[in-house]
């Protein structure tokens, strides 16, 4: 099985030089050299293609470390100190959270080439490298906090609000569904980030605010014409009657709603986004229910999930109920 995903990967490469030199069993390649290989090999691991978003953020970062100062030595030469160093710079120029990413993927790319044995094993040069502390700075949101902000939104947002805390989805995948989703008593949800297939049966229901999933989505339709469970209502610049919410409308219309019932940070700290409603979602359904099933429904797939949660390894839907 390696050797033909090898040879595919051969058949894949960037450059006639760089087929024939993998072909040829070549093992002195430069960082740059290896990137185009690591990424043929890094996304025929995928029994399906990568999700649009995880395949946009793996070529950021290989063009990130493709343009470091490193990048022309040999995989064998680079060491914990040169990464250490690209690291700490992209920290304190990006900010913690690029610097983990970046850290994320180089440390990849150095174990697909440890598996390759382009490196000796255990010679992986990010190992030994400290992970950026990231804190984070927004403040959770409560069910109080919720309500109140539900309480000063508009009827649009009320809904969309309900539909987030009952399914746990993420704002694109929310503002993506569509009604003709709901069939056959669930809910489908093709997650965009991770590219996990949910089936979430309209049956769930979240007593913290006593409202089913199937209710959601009903509360969902008005007497405008939309095939968007969360549409515009009205006509804004461009956008007119029926048309979906960008992500970005829903946080901006919820930050509205959240100044407006008077909910602020402390000193130092963000407050609560649209975003933050997941988190409180899973920390209801904790309760409620269990943590495998949160992790369920929010579609972790790496956590231990429980009967009723088949992994199906994305050839069809996986069904929480």
């Amino acid at each position: 099985m390696q050797e033909a995903r090898s040879a595919n990967a051969a058949l894949a490469a960037k450059t006639p030089s760089s087929l024939v030199d993998w072909v040829m069993g070549k093992t002195d390649y430069t960082l740059k050299e290896w990137l185009p290989i690591y990424r043929d090999l890094w996304e025929q691991r995928y029994e399906t293609a990568p999700a649009a978003n995880t395949l946009r953020s793996c070529t950021m970062y290989l063009k990130k470390i493709d343009a470091c100062d490193y990048a022309h030595m040999k995989l064998r030469d680079v060491g914990t100190a040169h990464v250490a160093k690209h690291l700490l710079a992209v920290e304190a120029g990006s900010g913690p959270a690029a610097a983990i990413n970046l850290r994320a993927r180089l440390s990849d790319v150095f174990r697909m080439a440890e598996t390759q044995g382009l490196i000796s094993q255990g010679a992986n040069p990010v190992k030994a490298t400290y992970n950026p502390n990231q804190t984070v700075k927004r403040e959770r949101l409560s069910l109080e906090q919720f309500v109140a902000i539900r309480a000063l939104a508009p009827v649009w947002l009320q809904r969309a609000m309900n539909l987030a805390l009952v399914t746990a989805q993420r704002r694109e995948d929310l503002t993506n569904m569509k009604f003709a989703d709901y069939k056959d008593g669930h809910l489908h949800v093709d997650q965009g980030k991770t590219g996990t297939r949910l089936r979430i049966s309209g049956e769930i229901r979240l007593a913290a605010i006593n409202i089913s999933v199937e209710e959601a989505v009903s509360n969902c339709r008005d007497l405008i014409v939309s095939r968007h469970l969360i549409h515009h209502v009205a006509r804004v610049s461009r956008v007119k009657p029926g048309d979906k919410v960008d992500p970005n409308g829903l946080s901006n219309a919820f930050q509205k709603a959240r100044d407006a019932a008077g909910i602020v940070a402390e000193d130092g700290r963000t407050p609560p986004s649209f975003h933050e409603i997941r988190s409180l979602a899973e920390r209801l359904y904790k309760v409620e229910r269990s943590a495998e099933f949160a992790q369920a429904l929010l579609g972790h797939k790496h956590a231990s999930m429980t009967a009723k949660y088949d992994d199906l390894r994305g050839k069809d839907w996986a069904v929480v109920s």
